[in-house]
């Protein structure tokens, strides 16, 4: 049951977190960035970018989106106190980049998952540019083709 609980942590949110901005190194960005590259690179299969859901194909996969934001402060937050990230701020609200102690432990975490994370991340990146707008249509229009496809069956 323990193990359970883990996998769906604020801790494996932050070990995400950490990667993500690895990826990205020097640019900064919003939780609405981090929140939308996360979900994208989670479930970048059904986004028509590699060919493997890293969390699987669930019914209501979409609908963690939604969530998603709460967890994602609440692990930038820990990763701040830990002075694994940084914040500044700028018109569009906080940034958030990595530091070099946090990218000294994300360098360390070399198992397969965070292998395919970090290529997921990479692609979202290349694919979106960083548009909080275009991410964010992406995930409407993927959200809504899953619903009416739940409406069919």
């Amino acid at each position: 049951m323990d193990n359970i609980k883990a996998i769906s942590s604020a801790f494996e949110t932050a070990l995400r977190v950490l990667l993500l901005l690895s990826e990205v190194k020097n640019r900064s960005l919003t939780i609405t960035q981090i929140c939308e590259i996360d979900f994208i690179s989670v479930y970048a299969a059904d986004f028509g970018l590699l060919d493997e859901n890293l969390h699987g194909y669930g019914t209501y996969r979409f609908s963690e989106f939604l969530a998603r934001k709460a967890s994602v402060s609440k692990a930038v937050k820990s990763l701040v106190l830990r002075k694994c990230i940084r914040f500044k701020t700028s018109k569009k609200g906080y940034l958030f980049q990595i530091t070099p102690n946090g990218l000294d432990f994300a360098n360390k975490l070399k198992v397969s998952y965070a292998e395919e994370y970090r290529l997921a991340v990479e692609t979202v990146v290349d694919t979106y540019r960083l548009s909080e707008s275009h991410m964010l249509k992406e995930i409407n229009r993927c959200t809504l083709q899953s619903l009416q496809e739940d409406t069919h069956e």
